[in-house]
């Protein structure tokens, strides 16, 4: 008897362990962002191609980067041809791999910068509140370029970091308090213009009995005779 319980008590231990692990993994929830890139030049109209995905662990707060597939010969030569000419290389993301189109959005840097690093470059995309990218930043490491003749790169994979920005909404503005503020500006405007219908000498009486008591002293002090002679 004391076996069996023992047996089920480390059957329910197990459980719960593979319990909690099954958990773990429906918590680390993640959404994939597709990569596109364009090598046509920047006087065409883009033609983008699948580069990579990128799978964010919003949990954690942590992006990664898997490519689909090293650059064949002839992407190599477009892009070197584009930094040659010192064009751009541009990019896209979408969250929707049947519709890249809808939800995307577009950046590029000079061409040369990507070249001439190696394929080495940074994604900074930004999320609304429903994880959809509303914007995306590409640069290069270093983000500039320093041959004046685009010499021969080893190119086969990219090598890139991933900065994920959420958006948060800005706090509302304080409009109650506003409103209510200018109300009591208004009140206490019109109390001051029809809460005092005195008439002038009521209000500045204090003012013009000083001024006639001297204006009087001064009189009567004046030595009489003055335009008197002999």
């Amino acid at each position: 008897m004391e076996t069996v319980f023992l047996k089920n008590h480390l059957l329910l231990i197990f459980l719960s362990i593979v319990g909690i692990c099954f958990c773990d993994d429906e918590l680390d929830g993640h959404t994939t962002y597709y990569v596109y890139h364009s090598l046509e030049p920047s006087t065409a109209k883009p033609v983008y191609e699948q580069r990579g995905i990128i799978t964010y662990f919003s949990n954690r707060n942590e992006a990664i980067y898997t490519e689909d597939s090293p650059l064949s010969s002839m992407k190599i030569e477009k892009l070197k041809n584009l930094a040659a000419a010192d064009d751009i290389y541009r990019v896209k993301i979408s969250s929707k791999p049947n519709d890249p189109e809808s939800s995307s959005a577009f950046s590029f840097t000079k061409a040369c910068a990507v070249y001439e690093s190696g394929l080495s470059d940074t994604l900074t995309i930004a999320l609304d509140q429903s994880g959809l990218p509303v914007g995306i930043a590409i640069s290069a490491s270093p983000p500039y370029c320093t041959a004046s003749v685009v010499s021969d790169i080893k190119l086969l994979n990219f090598n890139t970091s991933v900065n994920i920005v959420p958006l948060v909404n800005a706090p509302a503005p304080d409009t109650l308090t506003y409103i209510q503020r200018l109300e009591q500006e208004k009140a206490e405007k019109a109390r001051g213009e029809q809460g005092d219908n005195r008439s002038f000498l009521s209000k500045y009486w204090m003012y013009i009995v000083p001024f006639l008591i001297f204006v009087f002293i001064s009189g009567a002090s004046s030595p009489e005779g003055q335009g008197g002679g002999r």
